[in-house]
């Protein structure tokens, strides 16, 4: 392979997630923040380790961002009920004032007021995603 398929897919990607951030700005919150928020809230809580999964980062990088969450009042580190050496992190209402501040057009994919997938037909969609979804599954049988 040439590269040039994931050069691409990394290229739109990020395209795509520096609009969101521009549209994000004035809100004081980043594409990441709040991806971790929306899926805090659908979980009810998630372990860091769970999180860097989530994020595909490092852990020093996850504990750099929920202290930053954290900070800013929105998150929880709390202990695990069930195991009290884990650490499980929630939204606080703050965190779930805070996402239901920012209207879901500027970063609900597919409710945005730009879809780059909105170009593709039903079929090349359908097709895309098969395709990619092969590539991914194809990278993860070696890691």
């Amino acid at each position: 392979m040439s590269g040039r398929i994931l050069e691409l897919v990394a290229r739109i990607h990020l395209d795509w997630k520096r609009q969101v951030a521009r549209a994000l700005a004035p809100h004081g919150i980043s594409p990441k923040q709040i991806f971790l928020l929306r899926r805090l809230k659908e979980a009810g809580g998630l372990a860091p380790s769970a999180i860097a999964d989530l994020l595909h980062a490092d852990r020093p990088s996850v504990t750099s961002l929920l202290d930053t969450l954290q900070r800013a009042g929105w998150i929880r580190r709390g202990r695990d009920p069930e195991n009290g050496k884990r650490v499980i992190v929630s939204l606080t209402p703050e965190g779930a004032d805070k996402l239901a501040s920012v209207p879901e057009v500027l970063w609900r994919s597919g409710r945005t007021a730009f879809d780059p997938e909105a170009c593709l037909e039903p079929s090349e969609q359908k097709e895309l995603l098969r395709l990619l979804d092969k590539l991914q599954r194809a990278l993860a049988a070696r890691a």
